[in-house]
């Protein structure tokens, strides 16, 4: 899923504003929005505006979840992001399915930046090296971001 996100997002514009960037959060934590994300409730696939949000924080959460650096750790703390983002991912897939990625990216686009950086934090955690040969870990991240097409 953050491979497709991640795309969903370069298809959008930059903005030129970056919001601050949260604390790292843990997955016991609960997940606080950003003093500027929509609060409404609802399902994620209808309110698009706080879908983009809580993937950004999805992302940023994997990003603090892989500097803990012990495999068998961040494997658990995977674990308890894909339960905690069940939601998310089963929105974000729909939207796709349905064909309203632009919808997504749209609303991404102000977030790009965060994004970006969280992107990069996953990609270049040594974390992700030095676990990725491990099968539990391996599973896991998939699990929370998608596995490769």
């Amino acid at each position: 899923m953050w491979r497709t996100i991640l795309f969903v997002a370069a298809c959008g514009t930059k903005q030129p504003a970056p919001h601050p960037t949260p604390p790292p959060i843990t997955p016991d934590a609960a997940v606080a929005l950003a003093p500027d994300a929509p609060t409404a409730t609802g399902a994620l696939d209808k309110n698009i505006p706080l879908l983009a949000q809580k993937s950004v924080d999805l992302h940023v959460a994997v990003a603090a979840a892989l500097k803990v650096g012990d495999c068998a750790a961040v494997t658990t703390q995977l674990v308890a992001l894909r339960t905690q983002y069940a939601e998310v991912t089963a929105a974000t897939e729909k939207l796709l399915h349905e064909g309203r990625a632009k919808e997504l990216s749209t609303a991404l686009a102000k977030f790009n930046d965060k994004l970006e950086a969280a992107a990069k934090e996953i990609v270049g955690s040594p974390t992700m090296s030095k676990c990725s040969p491990d099968r539990a870990f391996q599973k896991a991240f998939d699990d929370v971001l998608g596995a490769p097409p």
